[in-house]
């Protein structure tokens, strides 16, 4: 069985499902950062947990600004 969704209905749970993706990749990058001299590092490329959460938002970001009009009524 085939569920048919409006236009506005899928961009809603694309919109969801944008935000839960960030969301589990946030929390997966926390829980495998490792510290080193009192700062928190992320990978094996000398990159900070603050630079790797900033590029995590600024993904999020980009990719939510599709969803303007949206983010408006949904928050």
């Amino acid at each position: 069985m085939t569920i048919t969704f409006t236009p506005e209905q899928d961009q809603y749970l694309q919109l969801a499902q944008t935000r839960a993706y960030h969301e589990g990749l946030r929390e997966g990058v926390e829980r495998f950062a490792w510290w080193r001299d009192g700062v928190q590092y992320v990978g094996t490329t000398g990159r900070t947990l603050k630079e790797a959460l900033d590029a995590i938002n600024q993904q999020e970001k980009e990719l939510l600004a599709k969803y303007s009009s949206l983010l408006e009524t949904w928050n």
